[in-house]
Parts: C-alpha cells; structure tokens; sequence
C-alpha cells in the first residue's frame, strides 16, 4: 500500500509553472530517488510535499489524508518530515537537545540514543551541532528529522559536499531508515554513484513535469533521460 501519494500537483509562479501534474506513489520502507536538471522542479515538488508552500493544485495524501495544505509544522506532526539542502541547526544548541525537541512532535518517538545510532552520531550527542564537520552536522539534520518517528523522510541533496567514505556512510544511513525503520524515504540527489544503488523507484522531473519512472536500471537506459540530463 502507498503511504504517499502525489495526485496531479501543479505549482505556478506567476506565469512560470515550476510544477505541472506530477503523479508519483511511494510504499511504505521503500527509497524513491527524485532526479533532473536544476531548475526542473525537484525541490518545488519536495516543498510542496513538506507544507513549505501550498500547491497551485493536485493533492499530497499521507495515508489516505490530505495534508496539500497544513503548514510545516502540522505536516511534522502527520508524518512527513524533511532536511534541506542547507545546513539548518539551532546555534549553541547540543545535539541531544535539538533530537529532545524534535521528539515532541509526534507520540511514541525513539529515544535520541536509539536515532543516533541509526545515523551514526553517538558520539556528538552531547556536541554543539554547529560546531561539527558539515558532513556531521548534515548527518544531525537527518537524525533531527529522524527524532520525529516520520512516517515519510525527505532529503534534499544530503550527499552535496561529502567525500566518498562520507558519501558511504550516508548511503548505509538511508538503507537502515528504510529496512529497520519500515520509513519512506524521497531524495532528491545528483549524486547518481550515492543514489542509484539505494533507489527502488527513480523519477526523473524535466520542466517541472516526470520524464521517466522506473527502476534504477529503466531509468539509466532510458534514451530520454540519457538525451535531457544522464548523458552518455
């Protein structure tokens, strides 16, 4: 069964449509890769999903609900929570406090301890968030998000300045979210060498509407997407 679904969501600026009719399912436990050129509307489509801005029109449903037009924090509160692309931690605040805070949102959440371990930060729990490697504080986001026990994780571009080993570690991160945590994740990512080996589904956005879906091995042999953004 679904737990997200995307049913023809549109977004307009004005005259510019950043967004027109996507449609896309996610099961619950499973990683959909979200991939395109800049400018192709992947993070319109990420925001709108997140309560970050309300669509033009179509409808997110979470579950069954309609959640197209809670606000972000309302969102959190139904199961959808999300990093971006960059770095947002509370200055001065350890990384205990920020996951403690993060906790309240919805009943029933880990304890820190438990989501710091799935991420790989046991050991920067009592750190300043701020003070720690991008690559760490990237890693604080994720287990900020984690700390809410979402139903659906978005991450936006979550490997952008990591090295390989960092890149890695990332990868083995959203593998263990997705099969212990039986949590749906959406990333968007141009780091295809980070994202195909992780992805079930790949959607490909070009002009703000879906080029190609399918599996990794669909996607990399599509002569569409090859021709608009892989390359040869």
């Amino acid at each position: 069964m679904s737990v997200l679904v995307i049913d023809a969501l549109s977004k307009d600026f004005g005259g510019v449509h950043a967004v027109n009719d996507v449609s896309v399912s996610v099961d619950r436990g499973r990683v959909l890769g979200l991939i395109g050129p800049n400018g192709s509307g992947k993070t319109t489509l990420l925001n709108m999903i997140g309560g970050t801005i309300p669509p033009t029109s179509g409808r997110v449903l979470l579950e069954g609900a309609d959640v197209s037009r809670l606000n972000p924090h309302r969102t959190v509160r139904r199961g959808i929570a999300r990093t971006f692309q960059t770095t947002r931690l509370f200055t001065g605040w350890t990384v205990r406090e920020a996951l403690n805070l993060a906790r309240r949102a919805r009943p029933g959440s880990p304890p820190v301890e438990r989501t710091a371990e799935i991420v790989g930060i046991e050991a920067d729990l009592d750190r300043v968030g701020s003070s720690l490697p991008s690559a760490a504080q990237r890693l604080v986001m994720i287990a900020t998000a984690l700390a809410a026990a979402p139903s659906v994780l978005l991450l936006d571009e979550p490997a952008v300045g990591m090295d390989v080993a960092e890149t890695d570690h990332l990868q083995s991160v959203v593998a263990r979210v997705r099969d212990e945590l039986a949590t749906s994740v959406i990333v968007v990512e141009h780091n295809m060498r980070f994202l195909m080996p992780l992805a079930d589904e790949v959607v490909v956005m070009a002009s703000g509407e879906v080029l190609s879906a399918g599996s990794p091995e669909h996607v990399r042999n599509d002569p569409a997407v090859i021709a608009a953004y892989l390359g040869s």
